[in-house]
């Protein structure tokens, strides 16, 4: 759902457009692998970033971006495995699990040319953590020794557990052990602590006013504008590794736009999706990847029609999810079973799939939505019911919230739905401040855990923004986190009672699980993407063959 976990939010993976041409770059030719090349790559984006400063970014726009100009404690290297990033080397935890002490790289610089330093790592996550900031990106911090007193603001940031040794070394104390906490490391970002006190709160909001530590520089984005670009850090501290000195980015929300764009040789990378992904089935420059992020409806826990459990259940049983993948979408989604993904979380004692042990938690019963709905109506005592559907203004929201209506209109009769199609920012915007009756949310994952997933749903969670609140959910999902007191084959189980839970009283809707379909130049390699990869993916692995 982003990703603030990049709610991924959030939030969806869609793809789109803009007809205008991109910048145009230098004419040579790539050979030898990449081996002093000057071509400008040229990629399509879907929408414009929110925000590029990664201790506030929580939507994909921003998050693909981030990808590019910044670089955490840890990165995902060419193979998307996690290696060190501004720091020396992966670090084994002391103190029973719970601190890490990292020192950073000699060589690790801002595009500026100034050190990166311990003080540039602390002040950024305090700030992050810091009530005032008002930053909803806080999952991957909230492990850190008090943070949950500094983040509602009973003591002071400089509390919290994350603290300069010099100028080199820091160390991070957490309140527990944390399974995967090295990925949640590849989301700690230090911040030029000069740029953060001349522009505070504005920091990230321009390509002026950001100042990158990781392969590229954003240069021409005013923080509304459709195209920009990345230049190599020349200051970045694997420098030589980047084979590529300059990408040129355009907004691109219209798949046949972008499809056209690409096969006259205007852009290098695209995403497609839905007929167009069908449509290229058969062209060699297709390259489509299942991914872990996950998609579903949320329900506006503070209204009566959709705090009710029965008309939430009515929705979910007419939604075929298999029929909506395969026949509306048909971009190489798969329907989704379970608020956590397929193919995703392992149970630790047999390597078995977290959705395979807990079963379809999202069946198709027309039948049963019919007597679920007559339940509600009665309930919520009107016979008709209109509803709000908050979708982004995207080809893919569309087609989905067009398949819910008239599924819905087919099976629920007096129940209505209103398709609001807003673009992405508007949708993340009025998502945080529940406005919507129901709406559309996609999450990419962080690191392979179904809590990743589940902790979404808890009472106080940033994404929580339909106020669900379930205190026996909340409960087990108390277990999971308690890693000093349960292994993980415990915490295995806790998780799926949790699920079982949620479903059970349909807190959420799942409609599918997507597939990230790209159009890339024959010419271009050293581009990888799994489960947890973002949509551009990391470019600065990318060459010129």
């Amino acid at each position: 759902m982003f990703k603030e976990n990049r709610l991924a939010v959030i939030i969806t993976f869609v793809t789109g457009v803009m007809a205008v041409l991109l910048l145009s770059g230098c004419t040579s030719t790539a050979v030898n692998g990449g081996a002093g090349i000057s071509k400008t790559l040229k990629i399509t984006i879907p929408g414009e970033p929110m925000t590029v400063d990664p201790t506030k970014s929580i939507e994909t726009n921003g998050g693909a971006v981030i990808d590019q100009i910044s670089e955490g404690i840890y990165r995902r290297n060419a193979n998307n495995k996690i290696a060190a990033g501004v720091v020396e080397r992966l670090v084994r935890p002391t103190d029973n699990g719970t601190k890490y002490t990292f020192t950073i790289r000699q060589n690790a610089k801002w595009q500026t040319g100034q050190p990166i330093t311990s003080r540039d790592f602390v002040n950024a996550i305090e700030r992050q953590a810091n009530p005032k900031t008002k930053s909803q990106q806080t999952t991957s911090i909230s492990y850190l020794k008090n943070f949950q007193a500094v983040n509602s603001g009973k003591v002071s940031p400089n509390k919290l557990g994350i603290h300069a040794i010099n100028k080199r070394t820091f160390y991070i104390k957490l309140t527990k052990p944390v399974p995967f906490m090295n990925y949640e490391f590849t989301n700690f970002y230090p911040l030029n602590t000069e740029a953060v006190k001349k522009y505070g709160g504005q920091y990230g909001s321009t390509g002026d006013k950001t100042v990158a530590n990781g392969a590229y520089v954003l240069k021409g984005w005013n923080g509304t504008n459709d195209s920009w670009h990345y230049e190599k850090n020349q200051h970045y501290w694997d420098a030589k590794n980047v084979k590529i000195p300059q990408i040129d980015v355009a907004v691109i929300k219209d798949d046949n736009t972008a499809q056209n764009m690409f096969t006259s040789g205007q852009i290098d990378l695209t995403t497609l999706t839905g007929q167009y992904v069908k449509a290229n089935q058969n062209n060699k420059n297709l390259v489509v990847t299942e991914t872990g992020r996950n998609n579903y409806i949320y329900f506006n826990n503070k209204k009566k029609a959709t705090a009710n459990e029965n008309l939430r259940h009515a929705i979910s049983l007419v939604i075929d999810r298999q029929s909506l993948a395969k026949n509306v979408l048909q971009d190489g989604s798969i329907g989704a079973t379970n608020i956590v993904p397929k193919n995703y979380a392992k149970d630790p004692s047999n390597g078995k799939d977290f959705t395979s042990e807990v079963g379809n938690q999202a069946p198709t019963n027309s039948t049963k939505a019919k007597s679920y709905w007559k339940k509600a109506q009665k309930e919520i005592g009107s016979k008709k019911v209109s509803l709000d559907f908050l979708v982004d203004d995207t080809d893919t929201e569309k087609k989905l919230a067009e398949y819910v209506q008239g599924a819905v209109s087919k099976n629920l009769k007096g129940l209505s739905i209103n398709i609001v199609s807003v673009p992405h920012a508007t949708h993340v915007t009025r998502d945080f401040q529940t406005e919507f009756d129901i709406c559309t949310v996609g999450w990419g994952p962080d690191y392979p855990d179904a809590q990743n997933f589940l902790d979404g749903l808890r009472h106080r969670n940033a994404i929580n923004f339909s106020h669900f609140s379930d205190r026996k959910y909340d409960r087990l999902m108390n277990k999971v986190d308690n890693t000093t007191k349960y292994d993980a084959k415990q915490r295995w189980n806790f998780e799926k009672q949790a699920d079982k839970r949620l479903m059970k009283i349909a807190a959420v809707a799942p409609t599918y699980q997507a597939s990230q379909a790209h159009l890339i130049n024959s010419k271009l390699g050293g581009l990888k993407w799994d489960a947890m990869s973002g949509q551009s993916g990391k470019l600065q692995y990318a060459y010129w063959k």
